[in-house]
């Protein structure tokens, strides 16, 4: 698991330098972490919306799914 988080790092450091590579010759290390994290953090934040999205519709579906049930069996 280590392993994966490090390659994780690696990958999300370098697309990060490549978006910068055209841009400016002047960015620090410390700059890149920085952006690095902040596009980590974005993309989770995207993903636990998407996340409550999907358990909002997995309980609505679920949801109207016993009321079908519930006349049928009625």
């Amino acid at each position: 698991m280590a392993k994966e988080i490090a390659d994780f790092l690696v990958k999300e450091v370098a697309k990060v330098e490549v978006q910068l590579s055209n841009k400016s010759s002047n960015i620090t290390k410390h700059a890149i972490l920085i952006l690095t994290a902040l596009n980590i953090a974005n993309e989770y934040f995207e993903l636990k919306k998407s996340y409550a999205n999907l358990l909002e519709n997995i309980s609505k579906r679920s949801a109207s799914l016993i009321r079908e049930l519930d006349a049928s069996v009625q």
